[in-house]
């Protein structure tokens, strides 16, 4: 996890100074809590935001608290959808970087809520972005895992 947050701070300082940088934050959060053990959306969610914080000099908590919220939102969604797969990781995905980026805008900005209608339009960007990254990562990972066990079985 330590290594995504690093790359999603490199992302922000280049690509988010341009465009838009994608949040694979909370994809990479989503992928572990549904794959590997339900802590890491608490947990990853709380220890990435307050490092990505440090990094960025935004301030302290403030990340943390938006991906509670997306990792949250997420869970909500898991629980009412009965999906699996990579469509499934992929709404999740988008739910909880919506949710968490608005939430971000609405803490860190100050004084708190005054940024709010500008910035919030670029949250939707941010989210296809996402999606488009996740998938790349997704159906690459897919291709690696058949390449592996076709080389393993033939």
């Amino acid at each position: 996890m330590i290594m995504t947050v690093i790359f999603q701070f490199m992302l922000e300082l280049t690509a988010g100074r341009i465009f838009i940088a994608p949040s694979l934050i909370p994809f990479m959060l989503v992928y572990l809590s549904e794959n590997f053990e339900s802590n890491w959306a608490v947990d990853g969610a709380f220890w990435s935001g307050l490092c990505l914080d440090l990094l960025l000099h935004q301030p302290a908590g403030s990340s943390s608290l938006a991906f509670l919220a997306g990792m949250y939102a997420a869970g909500l969604f898991s629980r009412v959808s009965s999906g699996e797969g990579s469509g499934y990781l992929m709404s999740m995905t988008v739910i909880a970087v919506l949710v968490s980026d608005a939430v971000f805008i609405i803490v860190a900005s100050r004084p708190i809520g005054t940024g709010l209608s500008p910035a919030l339009l670029k949250v939707f960007p941010r989210a296809g972005l996402t999606a488009l990254t996740a998938g790349t990562i997704l159906s690459g990972a897919s291709w690696l895992t058949g390449f592996r066990s076709r080389k393993v079985t033939g």
